[in-house]
């Protein structure tokens, strides 16, 4: 029996996947198609381009699974209206500000808000929103609202992070959500074990580190829900000491309780009221590393106290708190903790490969035939162009100053630039889905070469100028560059590692240049193979398996999707080589 299913996260950065008899053939991000960082809204655009992809139409699709059950108001109206509607005034906003308010000046509401909502939104609100979005739904995309299924958000973040992890059905997995928030609650614990996932443990919105992290990065004048990892990164520049101060103030106002929820000091929403009096006069960095370590020290403690409550040690994980690569480190270091996973590009994206393995799994369980769900291999998702589409698009009178011309062995040709210290933009093949760019929308250059990291960051992307880089290492050399005793697979760019002190001098400029950790891609031949072999070129030539890479985007924008989105990337930057497919474009 055959089994198509359309997933979407239609939230944060919306997103489409499609699953065809357990494996995924498509998954694409509606900010690729719309060039609107984090896009949110149903993925129109990117529904069509996955059916494109899959060669396959609107009325293949057998099921759809949406990552929600319960539309929160404020976000239901942006799903509706895509992020064009955010600034109207509507019944959504005014009840929504209403709510944030009440919680903010009156504590015991955050007690009784969780109930009210249930019932009221249960009841009189969300089953109207859901029926504007089902026609919505309907009319786009010309598949019945019939098809719709509506899935528990964290059990699509659970489902991503055991259907998704290497040899699942072998043994029990312990399984950890946590996220700000998504259908009433902020994190989960569940068991899973023979393709059978059983939650044991809901921490309900309102409990979130996710929240206090996110509030933080806003207090330091960055925006919230997008640029945590920039505190992750500044984090390490502070001194101990001063950190210490600063933890020291808020270190209570999160806990692990004994049943593995989180607890708060008030109520997550309006943790911004208390950050003003720790925070005053103090430096950056070390409220950047204040924070870091509180998540560190109740992610690790949560982790380290589910596994011995559950004696359960192979982890995995999901939800968008988990992008932070610092705190997962910390947590495969645990004696406790045997192997992790943690799902790829976690955030909510994800939850439309989650949806999709939940509503298939339901299926296969009533109908044995249809084969099991295929882990995540390689994330190269998105779409390929053909020669004649790249060639059609060079054609433009705009490009024509620069020289192209057709490399026979380009990979080599890569790996000679870059061993000679250019810089090259490399656009080849699937685009890789995910908040990280995985070599075939990436620029490369070589990883001791400290004056490219500057020309990067100044001519090109804008960056801050304490964010690392990162490294794109042979698989069968990472035990040369960075410290792994548990063997912990790093192919996605989710897990941070220490560095050997070979790593420290090989790859200098593509690791955090304070604390020299680093957040590699082990790059595998079976997942990208002419990747693999740009880099096994470039180690010919150098001695070193490895090449920095950072996404290929301009500060703002999301990673290039089309040959179309490279050359304006090329033609507005101060990038001197692009790479594609087989072409070389020079200024």
């Amino acid at each position: 029996m055959k089994m198509i299913i359309l997933g979407i996260n239609a939230s944060h950065c919306a997103t489409a996947a499609l699953l065809k008899d357990g494996k995924i053939l498509s998954c694409i991000s509606e900010e690729r198609l719309t060039g609107v960082k984090n896009q949110s809204g149903l993925p129109i655009k990117a529904i069509e381009k996955a059916l494109t992809e899959s060669r396959l139409k609107s009325s293949d699709v057998d099921k759809v699974a949406f990552s929600f059950e319960d539309m929160a108001i404020n976000s239901g109206f942006s799903v509706l209206g895509g992020d064009e509607g955010k600034n109207k005034i509507t019944l959504g906003s005014v009840v929504w500000y209403a709510k944030e308010w009440l919680l903010a000046n009156i504590n015991f509401t955050r007690y009784i808000y969780p109930v009210v909502q249930k019932i009221f939104y249960t009841y009189f609100v969300f089953p109207q929103l859901k029926e504007r979005l089902l026609e919505k739904f309907e009319k786009e995309t010309k598949i019945s609202k019939e098809k719709v299924e509506f899935v528990d958000h964290h059990n699509a973040h659970a489902y991503s992070a055991y259907f998704g992890s290497p040899n699942y059905w072998k043994g029990k997995r312990l399984i950890l959500t946590l996220d700000a928030m998504g259908d009433n609650a902020c994190a989960t614990v569940s068991i899973g074990d023979k393709e059978v996932i059983k939650r044991i443990a809901t921490t309900p919105f309102g409990n979130s580190i996710g929240d206090l992290y996110a509030y933080v990065t806003h207090y330091l004048g960055m925006k919230m829900g997008e640029h945590e990892y920039k505190v992750m990164g500044m984090a390490p520049y502070a001194n101990e000491k001063y950190v210490d101060k600063v933890y020291q103030k808020i270190k209570d106002w999160i806990w692990v309780n004994k049943n593995l929820t989180f607890g708060t000091k008030v109520f997550s929403h309006v943790f911004y009221k208390l950050l003003d009096k720790p925070f005053k006069n103090e430096r950056f960095d070390n409220i950047s590393g204040a924070i870091q370590k509180l998540t560190e020290e109740v992610m690790t403690e949560w982790a380290k106290t589910t596994v011995q409550k559950t004696k359960v040690q192979d982890v995995v994980c999901a939800g968008g708190v988990f992008m932070n690569v610092k705190a997962n480190e910390k947590i495969g270091e645990l004696s406790e903790v045997k192997s992790l996973f943690v799902f790829p590009s976690c955030g909510d994206e994800s939850t439309s490969i989650g949806a999709a393995y939940f509503v298939y799994q339901q299926n296969r369980y009533s109908d044995k035939n249809l084969p099991r769900i295929e882990p995540v291999e390689g994330l190269y998702f998105g779409p390929g162009f053909s020669t004649e589409i790249i060639l059609k698009e060079l054609s433009k009178k705009k490009y024509k100053n620069y020289k192209v011309e057709k490399i026979k062995d380009m990979e080599k040709g890569i790996a000679k630039l870059i061993s000679e210290r250019k810089i090259v933009a490399r656009f080849a093949g699937r685009m890789e889905w995910g908040a990280r760019a995985l070599g075939n929308r990436s620029i490369l250059t070589h990883p001791q070469n400290l004056e490219g990291v500057r020309d990067i960051n100044e001519q090109i992307k804008s960056r801050d100028f304490w964010m690392p880089f990162a490294p794109s290492i042979l698989s069968e050399k990472m035990d040369k560059y960075v410290i792994n005793q548990k063997r912990i697979p790093g192919p996605y760019m989710v897990l941070a590692y220490e560095t050997t002190d070979e790593g420290k001098e090989k790859l200098r400029a593509a690791i955090h240049q304070y604390d020299f950790s680093a957040r590699p891609q082990e790059v595998k031949r079976e997942h990208n193979p002419s990747y693999h072999k740009l880099i096994s070129e470039f180690e010919k030539l150098t001695g070193i398996g490895a090449v920095l890479n950072t996404s290929f985007n301009l500060h703002g924008f999301p990673i290039v999707c089309t040959p179309e989105d490279a050359l304006y990337v090329f033609e507005n930057s101060g990038l001197e080589y692009l790479v594609l497919e087989n072409f070389l474009v020079s200024k």
